[in-house]
């Protein structure tokens, strides 16, 4: 896959795309109960132009295959959540290329990006690590309790 990125905002049409993906049985693993409900109902507002989030889709050319969660806590900081969905795109080394394409495109101007997986979850540890972002501390998340690495990018490493 010779990946050319592009990302846009999740729309309307797309919604059952998105909750076929976010049930598939990797991403179950890491969303699910009340996280995943709590997804579902911010994209039903997204779509209602009501949410503090903004949902994406990253496109390979003109292929979906990544879905993408981004807020704005503070002016200059944004946290971000992602998920690879489209089986064929998993394990093909594509998920760093990617989120550097993404923060560069569309968050050059914050400060900080914050992200923060499960603690289980080393793969995506590892690949947010080779993306730049450091472990700056853990907590235990009120929508799933179990602990949580709080990592965090500097955008100047970044650009």
């Amino acid at each position: 896959m010779n990946a050319h990125f592009r990302f846009a905002a999740a729309e309307l049409s797309q919604r059952s795309m998105i909750h076929e993906w976010l049930q598939q049985k990797h991403v179950a693993e890491w969303l699910h109960g009340v996280g995943l409900q709590n997804t579902f109902n911010g994209l039903e507002d997204f779509f209602k132009g009501t949410a503090d989030a903004t949902y994406w889709i990253a496109y390979d050319q003109e292929t979906p295959f990544a879905f993408l969660i981004t807020f704005s806590p503070e002016k200059d900081v944004v946290t971000l959540d992602l998920f690879i969905c489209d089986l064929k795109y998993l394990g093909k080394g594509l998920a760093v290329p990617m989120i550097r394409e993404f923060l560069k495109t569309h968050f050059s101007h914050v400060r900080r990006v914050l992200i923060d997986p499960e603690a289980t979850n080393t793969r995506a540890i590892h690949v947010y690590q080779k993306v730049g972002f450091k472990v700056v501390g853990e907590f235990i998340a009120k929508w799933h309790p179990v602990p949580h690495c709080q990592m965090e990018l500097d955008m100047k490493d970044l650009l």
